[in-house]
């Protein structure tokens, strides 16, 4: 018996870590563009090495209200150890914008890490965020897919 009260808190502890990828990181905040190729889950990724991502707005987790509205032009952000607040938003320990400014029919984005990133906790725990807004959509929603975990290796 007191091994399962001490295995149960590990577990859910474990369990709460886990980032739910599919979630909104924040209010109107939708999974709504397919990366389909990419860091995949538990991969490792090296400073200054070429990595493409490949992507389009064919995620199958949007409603398809939001396929009439033309996206404005994407950005790509590195996190690390992103984690769920109350309240849905996420923050995390470290981020930075790696490209901005990538067209809305590029259907892909080549990038590099850069080799100044800062100590961080845990460098298992990094994730990509590729993001965009639908401008002229009432509210102006933002889409997103997030690529990770992955481990960086200095």
């Amino acid at each position: 018996m007191k091994l399962t009260a001490v295995v149960i808190p590990i577990l859910a502890t474990s369990a709460s870590a886990v980032l739910d990828k599919w979630a909104p990181w924040g209010k109107r905040d939708y999974a709504c563009i397919n990366a389909y190729s990419g860091p995949t889950e538990n991969s490792t990724i090296a400073p200054n090495w070429p990595v493409e991502i490949r992507f389009n707005r064919n995620s199958g987790r949007c409603d398809a209200s939001l396929d009439h509205y033309p996206t404005a032009e994407y950005s790509l952000w590195l996190h690390n150890n992103p984690v769920r607040q109350p309240g849905g938003f996420v923050t995390s320990e470290y981020q930075v914008k790696l490209q901005d400014g990538i067209p809305l029919d590029a259907g892909s984005v080549t990038f590099e890490l850069p080799d100044d990133l800062p100590e961080v906790g845990d460098d298992s725990v990094w994730y990509l965020r590729l993001n965009t807004y639908l401008p002229t959509a009432p509210q102006m929603p933002s889409l997103f897919n997030a690529l990770g975990p992955f481990r960086l290796v200095r």
